[in-house]
């Protein structure tokens, strides 16, 4: 009797195991990891989350947020001009994770801030389902950053819809000079301005008009180089890249 009783019991508790492994996994929502993404982008930039999860809870918020230009507002430098960045950023985080959720309330006095922090988040737990999207893409304006160089840097604001990339917006930096020298922020950092609508190099202007239709018309970043403008081309097709890359609906 027990030579039977036993593979039994051991057949019984392994089926136990099963359905008990089986169904928390199926009734989980998101896969434990670490998830990274980015709010939308204007010109006044974005903000970047890395979003820690385990068993379905935000375990940890990490928040960075980036200028028009791509730049990095770091507190030593950005709190001089707006001393509640760092603050809103530690309250929101911990919002966050006390609710366990992206829904939280806005910052007072930082609701620009508060409100792309949460899209981040809610953008970063999407990624994170264990059921995938079924699109490719999140729709939204995305905006990417080229490499940056001592000349300058690129900056594309991509929107999407239903998969579809339906507009393309490009600028393109140049140092800030005073006196013929180099301004730097606070942290030592080049200061940009963008290349305005009276920078001296037709084929600059024509570049910007003509990889964004070409983007458009071939929805893909992988489109030539504009004759003449070579260097502001590839900087261009790298920041649509970037900006699609924050755009993708799982990571």
């Amino acid at each position: 009797m027990k030579r039977f009783l036993i593979p039994s019991l051991i057949t019984a508790l392994s089926l136990v195991l099963i359905v008990f492994m089986y169904g928390n996994s199926a009734s989980k929502v998101h896969r434990d990891g670490t998830f990274v993404a980015a709010s939308q982008g204007d010109k006044y930039g974005y903000v970047v989350v890395t979003l820690t999860i385990e068993n379905d809870k935000i375990k940890n918020v990490a928040i960075k947020e980036f200028d028009g230009f791509g730049v990095e507002k770091l507190y030593d430098v950005y709190g001089a001009y707006f001393p509640i960045l760092k603050q809103a950023h530690e309250t929101l985080a911990k919002r966050i994770v006390e609710a366990n959720s992206w829904q939280v309330d806005v910052f007072t006095g930082a609701t620009g801030t508060s409100k792309k922090v949460m899209e981040a988040v809610k953008f970063a737990l999407e990624k994170a389902k264990v059921e995938p999207s079924q699109t490719k893409y999140l729709s939204g304006t995305f905006m990417g950053v080229s490499d940056f160089t001592a000349r300058g840097h690129a900056v594309a604001w991509v929107t999407i819809e239903n998969d579809k990339i339906i507009k393309v917006v490009f600028e393109e930096t140049t140092p800030s000079l005073k006196d013929g020298k180099p301004v730097l922020d606070a942290a030592g950092r080049q200061v940009w301005v963008f290349k305005g609508g009276d920078y001296p190099w037709p084929e600059f202007h024509q570049a910007k008009e003509a990889i964004a239709k070409a983007i458009i018309e071939k929805q893909t970043y992988q489109v030539d180089v504009y004759t003449g403008a070579t260097s502001s081309s590839n900087k261009f097709i790298q920041a649509v890249q970037r900006a699609l890359e924050w755009a993708k609906a799982r990571q």
